[in-house]
């Protein structure tokens, strides 16, 4: 499918030509639009409240402090955007430009301020916007897709159209979703990249996910490495499930998946009258030797 330039309902497609808008600080703007419009417009700081639909959930502090010289130097390039919101506005758009303008000491800012009615309309325009300037990270990216089609319900195809993407880089994004809240949080903190993170979606299992994750960060393990250890787990999970077995009761069946995200490894416990064997398996030696250090009590 062809990509779209346009950015669908974002401020391009509100305000023409918003993006070539250069402003310094020290210049304030002899009329502010009224109430019931929309315009550009030089707007106080402390009048305005945060985005609730910010998709970016980090902001480097290094980049702020280095945006916030720039501003210092040579003003502020492009204008945050904002709707009127009470008696002040709230934030669509440039949440990183408004910190570095705090930081920089700026009272006023300079602002497209966009006539929005509806949460909705605003949340898809933010995001949107956001999506589009392809600086979020993959978690960030992948959260604002998802919002988009449960909060403006949208579909994938519409979701593609809108930001200007195929439907498969979404999908795909989406299921980074899917991952170990472990396994999403390095990937957010870009601890492992997204080629290890779309490797361990091979496996089910978000214990095995983690265990692998934390290999890849203290090893470091290639992208390579960790696909083929997803495929040995998993011809290994296969070669186990062998015929079906009898149901067990449910109490063993706890005990069971108890051990199992303990070890992280599949556990199987099977009786006889009142005996019975655990067996806990391992894939490699490296498994093997993080299982003996757990069993041994170092892995705790």
């Amino acid at each position: 499918m062809a990509k779209r330039n346009a950015l669908g309902r974002g401020l391009s497609a509100l305000i023409p030509g918003a993006e070539d808008d250069t402003f310094d600080e020290t210049e304030a703007l002899t009329e502010i639009p009224p109430k019931t419009g929309a315009g550009i417009a030089e707007i106080s700081v402390e009048d305005i409240e945060p985005n609730p639909h910010q998709p970016r959930t980090v902001f480097d502090p290094d980049a702020v402090a280095e945006l916030s010289n720039s501003i210092r130097e040579k003003g502020i390039i492009q204008p945050i955007s904002v709707r009127r919101f009470g008696d002040g506005y709230q934030l669509i758009a440039g949440e990183r430009r408004l910190r570095a303008a705090q930081l920089a000491n700026l009272k006023v800012v300079p602002a497209q301020i966009l006539d929005i009615g509806t949460d909705e309309e605003m949340m898809e325009i933010s995001l949107i916007e956001n999506v589009q300037r392809e600086d979020l990270s993959p978690i960030e990216e992948a959260r604002a897709y998802r919002a988009l089609m449960e909060e403006c319900f949208l579909t994938q195809e519409e979701v593609a159209q809108k930001v200007g993407k195929d439907r498969s880089t979404i999908t795909n994004t989406l299921r980074l979703l899917n991952l170990a809240l472990e396994v999403r949080d390095a990937l957010q903190a870009k601890d492992i990249s997204m080629g290890h993170a779309r490797a361990l979606l091979g496996l089910e299992n978000e214990n095995l996910q983690s265990t692998i994750c934390r290999q890849v960060i203290s090893e470091g393990l290639s992208v390579r490495r960790v696909e083929a250890l997803v495929k040995t787990y998993r011809e290994g999970a296969k070669e186990n499930a062998g015929p079906s077995r009898p149901a067990k009761d449910p109490q063993t069946r706890s005990i069971e998946e108890d051990l199992q995200r303990r070890f992280g490894t599949a556990v199987n416990i099977s009786r006889k009258g009142k005996k019975g064997r655990i067996e806990i398996e391992f894939y490699t030696n490296e498994d093997l030797e993080r299982l003996l250090d757990l069993l041994q009590g170092q892995g705790y």
